[in-house]
């Protein structure tokens, strides 16, 4: 009996290779194609596309400061503090290290989501990568004649906070940090080779607050879910090359709630959550200091 079990099992293996030697060339590439197919679905999943969008958006940002910051401007080590808001932009470049580093927990955060990974991971993740990122740009600074900056670092290290508490408590979210630009001087912007980044004259930054959900249940009819209202702050003539007297501007206006939009897509809902930490043009009343505050129907200077 054991010697007949054996003989069977042996003739229905050599059938088995026999039927798959035998097989369609056709459906052996066919098989070989889906193999193909889900080793590159596997390779270009979201979470891997994540993870290499995010090593090589910080080589490019090392290599851009490199190339426009560091590169020969060695020095030794050295610290700078420059008055926070009294300083030679009034405060709007430290509202600019807040900024970029709230923006970039956001974008880390969102990002991650989307791409599949727990809150947890993704919460880590955006607290750390941002805090590396400006930690390692102020180091660089050290040794150059920019120096490094704990005015810097803190402003970071706070817009990372912000980011954070917003996720640990909702309501927050209801106060959106913004920005919007637009350049004042195009001739100056050319002349002295200046960036989006440096040219401070052209910046607002915005606190955004989703007045619908703020206001009472009875009010809320009253006010539209799409528009927020937003007081933004910002300078003049401290831009490289300005020659007037620097002076602070201030605005409060409408603002879009683009993140209220009710899409149905996770990636395009995403897309427009990040979109919505950009200040677009709309009505606002605009004080310059020392100067009458007037009205614009899209504020964009």
């Amino acid at each position: 009996m054991v010697t007949a079990q054996h003989t069977n099992n042996d003739t229905a293996s050599t059938v088995k290779n026999d039927s798959l030697q035998q097989m369609n060339p056709s459906n052996q590439n066919e098989i070989a194609i889906e193999k193909v197919h889900n080793d590159s679905s596997k390779l270009f999943s979201r979470k891997n596309l994540v993870g290499g969008g995010f090593i090589l958006n910080t080589a490019g940002i090392l290599y851009s400061g490199y190339k426009w910051w560091w590169q020969g401007d060695y020095h030794s080590f050295s610290f700078k503090t420059d008055g926070l808001f009294n300083n030679y932009s009034y405060g709007v470049d430290k509202c600019g290290h807040f900024y970029t580093s709230y923006l970039y927990f956001n974008i880390v955060y969102n990002t991650m989501k989307w791409g599949g990974y727990s809150d947890r991971t993704s919460t880590r993740t955006a607290v750390f990568v941002p805090f590396l990122w400006a930690l390692t740009i102020e180091v660089a600074d050290g040794f150059t004649s920019y120096a490094f900056s704990p005015d810097d670092l803190l402003a970071n290290s706070l817009g990372i906070t912000y980011g954070l508490l917003q996720n640990k408590y909702p309501y927050l979210q209801n106060f959106k940090v913004k920005w919007s630009y637009c350049p004042m001087d195009v001739n100056r912007f050319i002349k002295h080779d200046l960036s989006i980044s440096s040219d401070y004259d052209g910046h607002y930054y915005w606190l955004s607050c989703n007045m619908h959900e703020v206001l009472p249940k009875s009010l809320k009819k009253f006010w539209p879910k799409y528009l927020n209202l937003a007081a933004g702050y910002g300078a003049l003539n401290v831009s490289e090359g300005s020659t007037e007297p620097k002076i602070r501007k201030f605005a409060i206006g409408l603002d879009y709630n683009l993140s209220a939009i009710p899409f149905k897509g996770n990636t395009i809902r995403t897309i427009f959550h990040m979109l919505d930490y950009f200040k677009f043009p709309a009505p606002a009343y605009r004080k310059v200091q020392f100067q009458k505050g007037e009205w614009k129907w899209f504020l964009l200077k």
